[in-house]
């Protein structure tokens, strides 16, 4: 797998943001029977959204609460 160069420019930060919230919620619309696999598959495809989210802008991602 090959690494992202060290810095982005704000328009290429942008840009990825933007396909990482059309995939989002394309996730959030999957149109699927509701089972307990299925909202552990979208969180797990969720927290892994928020890691690139974070890793664009520099943040930390947000730590799911715990049930």
């Amino acid at each position: 797998m090959s690494t992202m160069p060290q810095t982005l420019s704000r328009e290429q930060q942008e840009i990825l943001l933007r396909g990482l919230r059309f995939v989002k919620n394309a996730v959030a619309l999957e149109m699927i029977d509701y089972t307990p696999q299925v909202d552990a598959d979208r969180k797990r495809q969720y927290a892994a959204i928020a890691e690139l989210e974070a890793l664009i802008t520099g943040r930390e991602a947000p730590v799911a609460a715990a049930r």
